[in-house]
């Protein structure tokens, strides 16, 4: 997506996980970016978990159709084929989006499990619970989520794919467990300035 904040680099590295260590722009407080296998399967956890939520609340609403619990929604689901497929999508998007909303504001079972935060770039906060459930909508076309996912975890990326403002943070390194960063030995040093003949 648009108007999206590079990170800012620092010359450092973790200790820890030796990934480089990057600094929010308008805070200046350095995080580290979790790997990209990680944060692919915490996101694999989550979208499973969305998936056997969904699954059940589905199961739910289509036993009740059977039973003649709905009223008049369980007549329409049982005369149109429409009906029922949107009330189906309907009980999706919403377990979809509620999730999202949970993930943008505390954070998810797949940030817990991967030791990861899901973060602005540009200031390390949250992005919400309107924020978040936005977000997750776009889980919602699953195998294009997937292909971008793996294609970021293949990169090395940590990035939140869908929204190039946000990065998941790696709780794990040794920054966030308040070990000091050291200097990027690899890191190109500047040129060191000619004196003139």
């Amino acid at each position: 997506m648009s108007n999206s904040t590079p990170p800012t680099a620092t010359g450092l590295v973790d200790v820890v996980t030796g990934r480089p260590v990057r600094r929010h722009p308008d805070t200046g407080v350095r995080y580290v970016r979790k790997a990209g296998w990680p944060h692919f399967w915490g996101r694999t956890l989550d979208a499973l978990v969305v998936m056997v939520v969904a699954g059940v609340l589905m199961g739910a609403v289509h036993a009740a159709n059977q039973d003649f619990a709905l009223g008049t929604l369980g007549s329409a689901m049982s005369a149109s084929t429409g009906v029922y497929v949107a009330v189906m999508a309907a009980v999706w998007f919403v377990v979809v989006v509620a999730y999202g909303m949970v993930w943008g504001s505390v954070g998810s079972l797949g940030d817990v499990v991967a030791g990861m935060r899901s973060v602005r770039i540009s200031d390390g906060r949250r992005s919400g619970a309107w924020r978040g459930g936005g977000r997750a909508f776009w889980w919602s076309f699953a195998p294009f989520y997937l292909l971008v996912a793996i294609a970021a975890a293949f990169e090395g990326s940590g990035d939140d794919t869908f929204d190039s403002r946000y990065t998941a943070v790696d709780l794990r390194s040794g920054l966030a467990r308040g070990h000091d960063p050291v200097p990027d030995v690899t890191a190109p040093r500047p040129a060191a300035p000619t004196r003139p003949a």
